[in-house]
């Protein structure tokens, strides 16, 4: 048997559902921190996304607004973003006409 056709253990069997193989998958601590995170700075740049184009404000016009350039609205707006400052958020949130709310819960053991 080749490589392609071995079965790996991060891989799906057959007949489960994603959400199963996530569950799975997320047992491991590495993976679930990362997992956690990542879906976190998703959630975030999808908001101000979202909030934006509700607005019916183009990235540019959101730039203007906090003092910065469109190429670094753009950056903020990306699933890949991990840097947001809680100032920086902050004027986003002013110039959106939203409300930030920063929030420390207790954690969920898995």
């Amino acid at each position: 048997m080749n490589a392609n056709n071995q079965s790996s253990s991060r891989r799906m069997h057959r007949g489960s559902s994603f959400r199963d193989h996530l569950a799975e998958e997320l047992r491991d601590p590495e993976i679930a921190t990362e997992f956690d995170a990542a879906r976190d700075r998703a959630s975030i740049g999808l908001k101000i996304a979202r909030m934006r184009t509700a607005r019916g404000m183009s990235q540019s016009e959101l730039a203007q607004r906090v003092n910065t350039t469109q190429s670094v609205i753009s950056r903020f707006e990306s699933a890949d973003y991990e840097h947001f400052r809680v100032d920086t958020l902050k004027k986003l949130a002013d110039a959106l006409g939203a409300d930030l709310t920063v929030d420390l819960r207790e954690r969920v053991e898995r």
